[in-house]
């Protein structure tokens, strides 16, 4: 008899739902491989034992290094000295396994020509404001094959909408914008929302832990874009990417609440610790006591002054955050459930009709409105972020009849009401006082660099 013909009629060892776990490895050599090659085996080891639930207990499906089957072993039967590989990691290699044939079959639909696919980018660049619900999931179904690609995508545009959005804000304030520009910048902000979304998406943390390592200032780079265009939406948008990506960002926005010199990017750092404490409970505990203590450290002289310029109003946002941190699921779905009412008709509950209520839930994550100047927007905008972080992120999106229904043609106005409060901002910041006399750009910078002052302090505006 051979080893198969073994396997199987040992198979009766099992119970039913065992079974079809044991004959889907046997049937899937690829999954097969995937286990054995990421297992660590030791070299000596030419068996190995697969368990299908318990590590200690079993049942057991009996495997060569090659991947043949060799026997069943009943719950309780010992594997003996045999290396065992867990039951998650089974799930883990099966998940990588499904993304590699995801990949090849989307491989095989772009080498063939999707004009669905490039006519749902197009838009996504060109016409951003007009991408529904079920657009966003036919994107994402794309995501094994061009995860990376979105990812990358949403760093450069990043850096690009922020220099959009300064040139934008000093031409506002001297009324020097022109359609054209509003209009560009409208569709850079939008497309960058999707990007963000779409670019966090993947369960595979390789690329963004070698994005945490290999970038300088990646904490900033990926969140602030959006953040800092103090536009509820896209702030929302912003910190759920960064807090999608979870514990491989922990460190640096941990560092940059003790190391942010001004407001709005502190903002931007507690709404993605608060996002990524809501996503992880794991992560929770440790996340509170950073934020607790955020109003007293500082890392540098400039974040303690603005402490001591602002150190009510930080201290109350970090308060906030931490309450929102611990805030129970069902009080957050109430709130967002009494947040949804203002959308409702006012001749019925949101709740009364499936349709109104979906809308209703999703409009107040799509907000142009300032999220970040006022005080009361900025609590409603983090209560937002607690609420989303948990969210799946078509959730940010109409569905197609909706978005139809509700989707106004962009008027400069649009972009003009959505640069104001940030330009406002920008416009009343005066320059902080000088205690000692200003250095000359050729000499010396004071930090003992060696470095010329305009090469050094000089450059970031010291």
């Amino acid at each position: 008899m051979s080893h198969a013909e073994h396997f199987l009629t040992r198979l009766v060892r099992l119970a039913d739902d065992e079974v079809k776990l044991a004959l889907a490895l046997y049937y899937d050599s690829e999954w097969v491989k995937e286990i054995l090659g990421s297992a660590g085996l030791p070299d000596a080891a030419d068996r190995v034992a697969l368990s299908l639930s318990d590590s200690h207990q079993g049942p057991f499906l009996v495997v060569t290094r090659g991947g043949h089957f060799v026997t069943c072993l009943a719950r309780h039967m010992s594997p003996g000295r045999l290396p065992v590989v867990m039951r998650d990691r089974l799930t883990v290699s099966a998940r990588k396994v499904e993304r590699e044939r995801d990949r090849a079959a989307l491989e095989e639909r772009v080498q063939g020509g999707d004009d669905r696919l490039r006519a749902l980018l197009t838009r996504l660049f060109s016409s951003a404001d007009s991408i529904s619900r079920e657009d966003f999931l036919d994107i994402a179904a794309w995501e094994p094959l061009l995860g990376p690609a979105f990812l990358n995508t949403y760093l450069a545009m990043g850096a690009e909408l922020t220099e959009q959005s300064i040139v934008l804000r000093q031409n506002r304030l001297a009324q020097r914008a022109s359609d054209s520009m509003l209009h560009d910048y409208w569709n850079l902000l939008h497309a960058t929302g999707h990007m963000a979304l779409l670019g966090s998406m993947s369960e595979n943390r390789t690329q963004y832990e070698a994005l945490v390592a290999d970038t300088p200032g990646a904490r900033a780079a990926f969140s602030y874009p959006l953040t800092g265009t103090g536009v509820t939406t896209f702030m929302l948008k912003g910190a759920w990417a960064a807090g999608r990506l979870g514990k491989p960002m922990l460190a640096a926005y941990k560092r940059a609440l003790f190391e942010d010199v001004a407001l709005f990017e502190l903002f931007d750092t507690l709404l993605v610790l608060l996002v990524l404490g809501r996503r992880s409970q794991k992560l929770r505990a440790e996340i509170i006591k950073a934020v607790s203590g955020a109003p007293t450290r500082a890392s540098n002289a400039q974040a303690q002054q603005l402490r001591a310029q602002l150190g009510r109003e930080i201290e109350l946002v970090c308060e906030l955050s931490v309450s929102l941190l611990d805030a129970p699921r069902q009080e957050l779905d109430e709130t967002m459930l009494r947040l949804a009412q203002h959308y409702g008709s006012n001749d019925m509950s949101v709740a009364d009709d499936p349709v109104v209520l979906d809308a209703a839930l999703t409009l107040p994550l799509l907000s142009w409105t300032d999220g970040i100047t006022d005080g009361k927007c900025l609590i409603k905008t983090f209560h937002l972020a607690a609420i989303a972080s948990e969210l799946a992120p078509e959730r940010f999106y109409l569905p197609r009849e909706v978005l139809t229904q509700l989707r106004e043609p962009w008027v400069p106005a649009h972009t003009r009401k959505i640069l104001d409060p940030m330009t406002r901002a920008a416009g009343s910041q005066r320059p902080v006082r000088r205690e000692a006399p200003k250095l000359g750009r050729n000499a010396l910078c004071p930090c003992s660099s060696g470095k010329k002052h305009k090469r050094c302090c000089g450059a970031r505006g010291v």
